[in-house]
């Protein structure tokens, strides 16, 4: 029998048992493939001897949950890697009663894969898990307390089955700058969360913090933030900034920060008219103490012009992950297509990657995938979609995605060569993907 009638002709029971103990491996390969075969067939090809058969069951969509345990501790990375993508795909997708009958095998192969040693297998889990509200409570806690940020930093940044009391215990047990970045960068900190940041006097995490404006902070911890940033430069910017800055607060920073953060500071309309004057008189003050204009940096970028002005402007931001920074940038106007050409010729690739994102509204794994499948279709579409022009598009594909010549889709005349139509079909078509 071919390979290829094993994998379409309808077989029996009999026929099927039989093939499974076939001498050729591509013949057991294809039947593993298969998704009409009864469970006892795929769960015996979980023990085959040959590790392509071995990936092929656990990729299957048919194959028995009571198969994941052996094949969670399988010796073949590819294989546990595999299970990992599957288990966790399908996981949040049972209903109650599936829950009830597969969860002793699907679960507790989870639980194998959360302490596997292979970082991928572990950085898989929480990939997919991350935004899960229905993810297993002790796994995900597993994951977050993991010492690769990897696969700790996805869980702690977004995972909505992580508890106020969960991140706190985490914090205080002591974790990495990057681990406390990530809980800082949430969607939704609490005030006790915040607070137990700015005990930890980690610079980063509480720039971070301070640039989150979905982060509750409570008045009493912004005024501390406040005077520490005499000294600490990197939260002068987003302490400016912030939305739930007092008018005590921002006179206290008026004595202080740079030139261009006080005119930032002057243009706030959601301070008091006292404060404002107040502000006006320390520009006035230090206006005739130096005899000389305030250089107010331009960070409208513009064609021609470099990220320099900009990065001068934001030193604070740009000590943050591309991610953060791209999302800051956006939030604060200041993200446009030519700070994407200028990252790009400066070799930034990830910031370009996270600020096409932004600038397309879409979520970074998704933008990531595009690039990683070095796809032309699909990285010309996100360009499309971020506002570049057909030639840079050009050039994102050759250095940032790393296409090669043969394959680049070349932009007609200065247009897209795709039509409107067909580039919103690449970006759909990666969208569903993530789904």
């Amino acid at each position: 029998m071919s390979t290829s009638s094993v994998h379409d002709a309808p077989l029996t029971y009999e026929e099927a048992k039989e093939l499974a103990r076939h001498q050729d491996i591509s013949i057991r390969k294809s039947l593993a493939e298969r998704e009409d075969i009864r469970p006892e067939i795929l769960f015996y090809l979980a023990g085959d001897p040959s590790a392509e058969v071995r990936k092929a069951i656990a990729k299957n969509k048919s194959t028995p949950a009571r198969a994941y345990i052996d094949l969670a501790k399988d010796d073949n990375d590819d294989i546990r890697s595999s299970l990992a993508e599957k288990i966790t795909r399908l996981a949040p997708k049972l209903t109650a009663y599936e829950v009830d009958r597969v969860q002793s095998y699907a679960f507790q192969a989870l639980e194998i894969l959360a302490s596997d040693q292979l970082a991928n297998v572990r950085t898989i889990l929480a990939q997919t898990l991350k935004d899960v509200a229905q993810a297993p409570e002790e796994l995900i806690n597993k994951l977050a307390r993991d010492s690769e940020l990897s696969v700790a930093c996805p869980i702690l940044e977004h995972s909505p089955v992580l508890s106020d009391d969960d991140l706190l215990d985490i914090i205080t047990s002591g974790i990495s700058s990057g681990a406390l970045g990530a809980i800082s960068n949430r969607a939704s900190v609490s005030h006790l969360v915040s607070d137990a940041i700015v005990e930890t006097h980690d610079i980063p995490a509480i720039t971070t913090l301070l640039s989150n404006d979905s982060a509750q902070i409570r008045e009493e911890t912004l005024d501390q933030l406040v005077e520490h940033s005499r000294e600490i430069e990197e939260w002068q910017g987003p302490l400016v900034q912030h939305p739930q800055i007092g008018n005590n607060a921002a006179q206290r920073l008026a004595e202080f920060v740079a030139e261009n953060l006080l005119e930032t500071l002057k243009e706030r309309t959601d301070l008091s008219s006292k404060t404002l004057k107040s502000i006006r008189k320390e520009v006035n003050r230090r206006l005739v103490k130096s005899n000389a204009p305030i250089k107010k940096i331009k960070f409208s970028i513009k064609k021609g012009q470099t990220n320099k002005d900009l990065k001068k402007e934001y030193a604070w931001l740009f000590q943050q992950p591309p991610h953060v920074i791209a999302h800051n940038l956006k939030r604060m106007n200041k993200l446009n297509t030519q700070v994407i050409t200028n990252a790009m010729n400066e070799g930034d690739y990830e910031f370009v990657l996270n600020g096409l994102a932004e600038l397309a509204d879409m979520h970074p794994s998704i933008a990531q995938r595009m690039i990683a499948m070095r796809s032309a279709r699909g990285v010309v579409a996100l360009c499309w979609k971020a506002g570049m022009d057909a030639a840079a598009a050009v050039s994102i594909q050759a250095k940032v995605a790393h296409i090669s010549a043969d394959d680049i889709l070349l932009d007609a005349k200065g247009q897209y060569s795709l039509s409107a139509e067909e580039l919103q079909w690449q970006l759909d078509f990666f969208t569903n993907m993530a789904v």
